[in-house]
């Protein structure tokens, strides 16, 4: 065995090794430069069929086979490395290679002289493996020695296709020739699946590095928390420290932390999807507990994850805040409470107010006549639960006139000083002070008559709310961007969460006297106003801030 016949059995190995693999990755990736390569190196293998034999002893018809054979073959691996380079090949190969076949074509069916007839064939193929050689070499995308040695080898096998024309005749030069061809290819051949697998090992790096950073970066939280063997979070997002003020180290180091920040009354709902992930309906809705002591709302999804065996051992979850939908369920539902109570308050109220009157009258009446002396305090008694009815009537009247209100242009400062005499004789008499804060601000579109009855629901519930706990309320005004805010603090004990969530709901109340229709009247009014309630509590007191929109001059 000579050693042209090893060259050519070395050179037959390697490329039916690689052929193989690529035609393996094409199967399992499906990328269309990893078919590309496939078939140029298939090319090259029916290539060694005509080297069992010199070129110059081929037929005319076989080596004009052979010549567009291979130069299809080079222009088919450059295509596909340029493809897996993320590049467009320049439309000028497609022109180049269309002349080649042709001026091969003519010089061989010309039967000219073997050298000009392999020559166009050769200057291609040596163009096409240098130039790929120097993609490889300028891709800053690829890192690492794999590319260096293929681009090297490359290159040097397109200069030793150059000059194969003018040695390939020459018999002390033909043997080394070959070897050369043979350890080029197959360097080719190791050096490109090498790149392959650098380049997929980063694009896979830069993949993670995207989804992690979209992961960290997302509004929601994103987890995958493990049941088995040790439970605990795996990975959580760091948005989860905006959510509930914990970081995520913190989730991770503490495998008891969902005790401290899923609500207590939640906690059941919790504990029966995690036994059964799979069957559990989505999204869920639950309460999380802030570490400042609020309370949040929040959605999650969860996917199950599970075992060989189909067990579950953890699951993946998004967690969604949706405190502000939330809020915006409860205004609604408050509002279409609001609204069911007028309907019915307009339906009764003049019913139950007529037999009042005469029932009433008859009292009075009853009350000057001297049989009755001795039960002056039993009928004044009836008179007065009767104007309390008649009040609770009047606050429902309130609740079902869906009038429009009277906009005027009016400085809410005015309005709360009108009212201080009167708010101030019925703090005098709970032994409390009203202490007014008024800021300078702008002249609001409001209904006077409304927004008095709105401050003084407000006053007086914080009267009421502070008992023997505190001295002080406090009524305050000032502008903040676009809004006028009037605001009102009491000294209480503050609003209890699970009564929190009621506010403004019509009939709730907490006092044992109450109708449970003074807040909802309040929300009433704001709504009618477009004016925005909201409330802020602690164990230090409770404040009701109600912010008016300020008129956009024309």
């Amino acid at each position: 065995m000579n050693v042209i016949e090893i060259s050519m059995i070395i050179s037959l190995s390697a490329i039916t090794c690689v052929t193989c693999v690529y035609g393996y990755l094409y199967l399992q990736y499906r990328q269309r430069y990893l078919a590309l390569w496939m078939i140029s190196w298939a090319m090259c293998l029916i290539r060694s069929f005509f080297l069992r034999v010199s070129y110059s002893e081929l037929s005319l018809p076989a080596f004009l086979g052979f010549a567009v054979l291979m130069i299809i073959a080079s222009f088919i691996l450059l295509y596909g490395t340029v493809e897996f380079l993320e590049k467009k090949l320049h439309p000028v190969w497609w022109f180049i290679t269309v002349i080649t076949i042709g001026i091969s074509s003519i010089a061989t069916l010309a039967a000219l002289p073997f050298y000009l007839r392999v020559l166009p064939a050769c200057l291609f193929i040596g163009a096409v493996y240098c130039w790929t050689g120097i993609l490889l070499l300028r891709h800053a995308g690829i890192q690492g020695w794999g590319k260096n040695i293929t681009g090297a080898a490359f290159i040097i096998l397109g200069i030793h296709m150059m000059d194969l024309p003018f040695f390939i005749e020459v018999a002390w030069f033909a043997p080394f020739g070959f070897m050369l061809d043979a350890a080029l290819r197959l360097m080719i051949a190791i050096g490109t699946l090498i790149v392959y697998f650098e380049k997929t090992r980063r694009d896979l790096e830069v993949k993670e590095k995207h989804y992690r950073l979209l992961a960290e970066n997302a509004v929601d939280v994103i987890y995958r928390y493990r049941l088995a063997p040790l439970a605990g979070f795996e990975y959580i997002s760091p948005s989860i420290t905006k959510l509930t003020g914990y970081s995520p180290e913190e989730f991770q180091a503490r495998a008891d932390i969902m005790r401290t920040i899923v609500y207590p009354d939640d906690w059941p709902l919790l504990e029966m999807v995690m036994a059964d992930v799979a069957a559990a309906v989505q999204p869920l809705v639950m309460r999380f507990v802030h570490r400042d002591g609020r309370a949040i709302w929040v959605e999650q999804t969860l996917a199950p994850l599970l075992s060989e065996d189909g067990s579950c051992v953890g699951f993946e979850g998004i967690v969604r805040d949706v405190s502000a939908r939330k809020a915006l369920e409860q205004d609604v539902a408050r509002l279409e409470s609001l609204n069911a109570v007028g309907q019915m308050a307009a339906s009764m109220a003049h019913e139950v107010r007529n037999p009042m009157t005469t029932i009433s009258g008859y009292l009075q009446i009853f009350s000057r006549k001297k049989e009755f002396v001795n039960y002056q305090g039993q009928l004044n008694q009836l008179l007065a639960e009767l104007d309390r009815i008649n009040q609770i009537i009047k606050e429902y009247l309130a609740l079902s006139q869906n009038k429009m209100a009277d906009m005027r242009l009016v400085q809410l400062n005015t309005i709360i000083e009108s009212l201080y005499p009167l708010v101030t004789a019925d703090a005098v008499a709970a032994c409390k002070e009203i202490v007014l804060d008024l800021g300078d601000i702008p002249a609001v579109y409001i209904d006077a008559k409304e927004i008095r009855q709105l401050i003084l629901n407000l006053v007086r519930n914080g009267l009421e709310a502070m008992d023997d706990t505190g001295y002080s309320l406090t009524l305050r005004t000032y502008a903040d961007n676009d809004a006028v805010v009037f605001t009102v603090r009491d000294q209480g004990k503050g609003i209890p969460q699970n009564v929190l969530a009621n506010l403004g709901r019509p009939f709730f109340t907490t006092k044992q006297n109450g109708t449970g229709l003074g807040l909802a009247t309040c929300y009433r009014i704001a709504n009618r106003h477009q004016a925005k309630i909201e409330v802020d509590t602690s164990s230090r007191g409770t404040t009701f801030i109600v912010r008016f929109k300020i008129p956009k001059e024309i």
